[in-house]
């Protein structure tokens, strides 16, 4: 009994070791088919070029400027008294007159076409027998709209204002007392500019611009033509 067991035991033997083989040239097989074909890695996931960095090529850093010139404007409106705001007989219209204004700012630059700041300035006008003048701080932005297009746009700017300032306008029978007071007036202005001239990092050129403050007791207008100047840390 004990010898037909050793026997079968022995038979089985080479078919155990035909089936281990089998598999082991099976496993190789598929290592080997692996190693030819392997599985494509995970694709990263896309970026969206609104949000995709880019190098600075014409714009970076910090930025810092003047632009000033001539100004023509006009003012109109009342003291800054409730007993007088409203009434024709303190009512006054300057009309339209001649002087000077310009803003400074410093801000940083978000990207070659985009930059943010904070902006000062304003006007003073002679008109008439009147003495205007209008200023104030404003959120400054500029934008180069045609940056991607051919380089002579790349220097096309424009600027977008918003603020609040001061507004006062005195006759010059009596220098001492406003027949005009805007109080804490609301500002915004707009403007074009070209920027094509370059000296190291400082950028020039010419400089197209209005602005409009008001309030329950002015109305001022500004127009500015004049130069500008624009220093740019970068790139």
């Amino acid at each position: 009994m004990a010898t037909c067991l050793h026997l079968r035991r022995a038979a089985a033997l080479p078919a155990l070791l035909g089936l281990g083989l089998l598999h082991s040239t099976a496993a190789a097989q598929q290592t080997e088919a692996d190693a030819a074909d392997p599985q494509p890695a995970a694709e990263a996931p896309a970026i969206d070029p609104l949000f995709s960095p880019r190098r600075l090529t014409r714009r970076g850093g910090f930025t810092a400027g003047i632009a000033g010139g001539l100004a023509l404007g006009s003012a109109a409106g009342f003291p800054n008294d409730v007993q007088k705001i409203g009434f024709q007989r303190h009512y006054t219209e300057t009309g339209v007159g001649i002087g000077g204004g310009g803003y400074v700012w410093l801000g940083g630059v978000l990207a070659d076409w985009l930059t943010f700041g904070l902006a000062s300035g304003g006007h003073s006008l002679v008109a008439a027998d009147h003495a205007a003048l209008a200023g104030g701080v404003m959120l400054h932005t500029e934008v180069f709209p045609l940056f991607s297009l051919a380089e002579r746009w790349k220097e096309v700017g424009v600027i977008l204002d918003a603020g609040v300032g001061v507004a006062y306008t005195t006759a010059d029978a009596d220098s001492d007392t406003d027949v005009i007071d805007g109080a804490l007036p609301a500002r915004i202005g707009g403007g074009v500019f070209y920027e094509g001239i370059r000296l190291w990092k400082v950028s020039m050129g010419p400089w197209l611009y209005a602005d409009y403050t008001w309030s329950t007791s002015v109305r001022q207008p500004g127009f500015y033509l004049g130069w500008r100047t624009a220093l740019y840390t970068g790139p």
